[in-house]
């Protein structure tokens, strides 16, 4: 934490005793044209080509980075929900399955001789559809 104060207050100290060295070149040509010598001393200061140039430059990284974290954010969170939802509905088949074979289970035992019959007559009727299908060669 000190480190940064002491950094702080040397960059302080520099920037104004760069500051008070061009004001006194200032003061120095105080007979001279001072239009000219603030647009030089602000050229001096201020390069505005190389500002623009830098901050385009810096603009276009932020950019590039920001393009990236959004981009991997998305694939990040694509697969998190993705994996997520599969399994959320492997644990909903598996709940149903049980479920289901609880309900079969349960019917099993109660099945009474009149839906036996039918079930079989059923069964012999698809039996003979498919000897049929496989005589006339319709499949």
């Amino acid at each position: 934490m000190y480190f940064f104060f002491i950094l702080f207050f040397v960059s302080l100290l520099v920037i104004s005793f760069m500051i008070g060295r061009k004001l006194v070149l200032l003061n120095n040509m105080e007979g001279h044209n001072t239009h000219n010598v603030t647009e030089t001393f602000l050229s001096e200061i201020l390069d505005f080509d190389k500002i623009k140039n830098t901050t385009i430059k810096n603009l276009r990284r932020v950019e590039h980075v920001l393009i990236w974290i959004i981009l991997r954010t998305y694939l990040v969170s694509k697969n998190f929900v993705n994996k997520k939802s599969k399994e959320i509905v492997e644990k909903i088949k598996t709940r149903l399955n049980r479920n289901r074979q609880n309900h079969i289970l349960e019917e099993k035992k109660e099945v009474s001789k009149y839906i036996k019959v039918i079930s079989d007559y059923r069964q012999k009727i698809r039996h003979i559809k498919h000897k049929i299908k496989e005589e006339e060669g319709i499949e």
